[in-house]
């Protein structure tokens, strides 16, 4: 009866098994919307207390979709521990997380000039600093 029930669970993690292996050969790997690599750029000013949370909710959700995250944190003068953290999370294995420190307002123009270059990469630009852009962060909700 034992080795019944074990050859059903192996048939069964089989049977799985090729229905991904298919799917992903179907789809060319990383190709299409699926595997389409998403860069996050999130501008912080003392976001110390959510900050782990966004960078752990963008990695998960990349984990999901079998890509690997590519963040910018462009910091504008942060008190707290914002940058602590964010020296931390970049050693958090299958992130890539760039930092770029700004001291005083930054401009669009600022912002633009020293934007990394973005080739074959939707870019999600989310401005932490203004009320509700949280939500633009897979898995995150704001009230």
């Amino acid at each position: 009866m034992i080795s019944l029930g074990l050859w059903i669970l192996l048939g069964y993690g089989l049977a799985a098994a090729v229905v991904h292996w298919l799917y992903s050969r179907s789809n060319g790997g990383m190709s299409g919307s699926r595997g389409r690599s998403i860069h996050y750029v999130l501008i912080t000013r003392n976001h110390g207390r959510q900050l782990e949370w966004y960078l752990r909710a963008i990695c998960w959700y990349a984990g999901l979709r079998s890509t690997h995250p590519t963040v910018t944190l462009i910091d504008e003068d942060s008190e707290d521990d914002t940058l602590a953290i964010a020296e931390r999370m970049r050693r958090f294995e299958g992130i890539h997380l760039q930092v770029i420190k700004f001291s005083g307002v930054l401009s669009k123009e600022e912002l633009e000039r020293h934007s990394p270059d973005f080739q074959g990469e939707s870019v999600l630009f989310i401005d932490l600093r203004q009320p509700g852009e949280a939500s633009k962060i897979p898995y995150v909700h704001v009230s």
